[in-house]
């Protein structure tokens, strides 16, 4: 530990050209993962032909039980070579781009010119043994995944050095990565191994799946040194912290980052940024804004420190030692709205006023990204709702809780709109919600379904669970789940466990088991929740009629012994079964709260002898996000004002989409 300590302080006695600036310490005092790949990455930018040259050495480490054959790579940024790629294949656009205007200098691609096993004094080529695959499309234009079949097998517990050259274009930006003007943004931009893990069926292979526009990251955990050489007019922000910084006589600056127990690295660049430092609770904070947005830094500032405090009350401690925040100017949009470890980028307009929260949101979806797609590390891929319905949920309610719900996102004079509420909206306003379960691979969706089913599905069945057993029983799975599966790939399966035990622990089993259930369905089936008050009726029944009696007959006209009859109608318009609870007003004021199972088509409450009923509401105290249509949920027979919010909910919900237009326009 007292190495680890002292290295930043070697590093300033070896280096005495170099102006440090240790923003953040880069070294953790223990490891926090297994690190079973590592790099360190020499790189240069040739600014004016948009090239990267590259020296990088891989370090893998074995950690199964069988031997590694071959090693399978990711090279995203083939993607972006032509448009005959998977990631391109087939789209008209991306992000609102089109290609056909395309020049070639401003496609993408990496080139690997040498690949070297070392060690023991050998250096062995494999470049000969490196072709690309395609396992999931077999599509034989794609490059994004590149198998090099080793020269000898690597045994389990044993570990390899690779040295790569290569060379990369960048391109004009898509997909994030790429440049605008003098604006980069440097993600999956190098050579990087897959995952070596077992399958579902236990078998030991790499995942490293192709790049498809529905689909994002998953790499392992290790220690990245990477050393970037640009012009020294740009400021640079980076994963993990600064350890030096060299002017060179050439007008060239290196810049030394190093990130522990990372899963990627990505970088940005832009001569106009002003940067903001702060720091909370140990956390260095660092906010990189051109100035047109300088007016954003004190909100940003504040939201971040409130989520930072909020995650770690509420699922747990944020573990890196630093947090960098890229605002990238106007034309540069496009790279906006993304999460790397360590590093995320946001968005915004000049001159949005403080009712519009629009840009706060986006920053704590993407800081949220770090716990769940940076240090829990799911399969962004296979599984997706694990990362950005997760990531949603959490930003729902941390913005709810620093703004106020239900004006979270929107607080016009006058008008208010919630975060959480749009996030169901995005779910509930589906042409057709029963398109495709929620646990899929992101391949598997289109472009209609991806976020309404993905991230707002899940996040709304995450709250209504949350309504279902309670805010302080939810925490609880959070936390477990986060303790248990940090830094170790969890699936889905993984979290239904931690979820089935925690709930395990409440006193109400039958709640559990319900709660259980509905998150299962939610997640695994198609189902649709929709319960509805059909009809509500007031009638007075006639008394007793007829002749009674043999010898002495009496007769009963009915005017006597009258019977007040009350009958409520509700329904189940859906193919979900859950339990709902129906709130019944009466006339006096007075009300009743039944429970029904929700099983039959159609159930008749009757209430004899009792004050008119004017109004019967189902799921009054609004625990079941998941039904798809709130407007039949209540129904009232007295005279009422035009329920206005409903359609204010339709309002926000399409200017939240033009605000995303908006952003891919420019």
């Amino acid at each position: 530990m007292f190495f680890r300590k002292i290295i930043p302080v070697l590093l300033v006695l070896i280096t005495p050209c170099a102006e440090i600036r240790l923003q953040c310490n880069p070294f953790l005092p223990d490891a926090l993962s297994k690190r079973p790949a590592n790099y360190d990455i020499s790189v240069r930018l040739d600014d004016q032909n948009r090239m990267l040259q590259a020296d990088q050495t891989i370090r893998f480490v074995n950690q199964s039980p069988v031997s590694v054959q071959t090693l399978r790579l990711y090279l995203y940024l083939n993607a972006f070579k032509n448009t005959e790629s998977t990631f391109l294949k087939g789209a008209s656009n991306v992000f609102g781009q089109k290609f056909h205007d395309r020049k070639p200098e401003e496609w993408g691609w990496v080139n690997i010119q040498s690949f070297t096993r070392t060690g023991a004094g050998t250096h062995t080529d494999l470049r000969g043994n490196m072709r690309y695959v395609q396992p999931d499309d077999g599509n034989p234009e794609d490059q994004s995944v590149l198998e090099v079949v080793l020269d000898k097998p690597l045994l389990p517990g044993d570990s390899a050095v690779f040295q790569l050259k290569w060379t990369a274009r960048i391109p004009k930006t898509i997909a994030r990565a790429g440049y605008s003007r003098d604006f980069y943004l440097f993600c999956h931009w190098f050579p990087q191994l897959g995952v070596w893990e077992q399958d579902k069926n236990g078998v030991w292979d790499w995942n490293c799946h192709q790049f498809f526009r529905r689909t994002e990251f998953y790499a392992d955990f290790g220690v990245y040194d990477v050393r970037i050489t640009t012009d020294s007019k740009y400021k640079m922000g980076a994963s993990g912290c600064l350890v030096s910084e060299v002017n060179n006589p050439d007008g060239t600056t290196t810049r030394h980052f190093h990130a522990e127990d990372v899963i990627d690295f990505a970088w940005s660049i832009y001569p106009h940024f002003q940067e903001i430092s702060d720091q909370w609770n140990g956390v260095y904070i660092r906010l990189l804004l051109p100035p047109e947005h300088a007016a954003m830094g004190p909100r940003y500032l504040y939201i971040l420190k409130y989520a930072l405090e909020y995650l770690e009350k509420h699922a747990g401690k944020y573990p890196y030692p630093g947090i960098t925040v890229v605002d990238p100017p106007f034309h540069g949009l496009r790279s906006g709205m993304m999460e790397y470890p360590t590093l995320i980028t946001v968005g915004t307009f000049y001159g949005i006023p403080e009712c519009v929260r629009t840009s706060e949101s986006l920053l704590i979806h993407e800081f949220t990204h770090q716990y769940f797609m940076g240090v829990l590390a799911s399969n962004e891929k296979e599984e997706p709702w694990l990362d950005e319905g997760f990531t949603t949920y959490f930003e729902d309610r941390i913005l709810d809780a620093a703004f106020g719900e239900k004006q979270s996102l929107l607080a016009f004079p006058g008008f208010h709109f919630g975060n959480r509420e749009q996030t169901r909206l995005e779910y509930t306003a589906m042409r057709n919600p029963r398109d495709g379960s929620v646990a899929r691979p992101g391949w598997e969706f289109s472009d209609f379904n991806f976020k309404s089913l993905i991230y707002s599905k899940t996040a709304t069945s995450l709250r209504t669970l949350q309504e279902i057993i309670g805010e302080e029983a939810m925490d609880g799975v959070m936390r477990a789940y986060f303790e248990r599966w940090k830094f170790a790939h969890p699936r889905g399966s993984d979290f239904m466990s931690v979820l089935r035990e925690e709930l395990a622990k409440m006193p109400d089993t039958a709640l559990a088991t319900n709660a259980y259930r509905l998150f299962e369905t939610a997640v695994y089936d198609t189902k649709v929740m929709d319960y509805a008050v059909s009809s509500i009726t007031n009638e007075v029944l006639p008394g007793r009629q007829g002749v009674f009696g043999d010898s002495v007959q009496t007769v009963a006209d009915g005017n006597s012994g009258k019977q007040h009859v009350s009958r409520v109608e509700i329904q189940r318009r859906g193919d979900w079964v859950y339990p709902v609870e129906l709130l019944v007003t009466f006339g006096d004021g007075s009300t009743r709260l039944e429970h029904w199972a929700g099983e039959e088509g159609v159930r008749v409450f009757e209430f004899y002898n009792m004050p008119p009923v004017i109004s019967a509401q189902l799921d009054p105290y609004g625990k079941l996000g998941l039904d798809t249509d709130i407007n039949n949920n209540s129904m009232t027979l007295q005279p009422a004002s035009a329920p206005l919010w409903k359609y204010a909910l339709k309002f926000t919900f399409w200017i939240q989409n033009l605000f995303q237009a908006i952003t891919f326009l420019v």
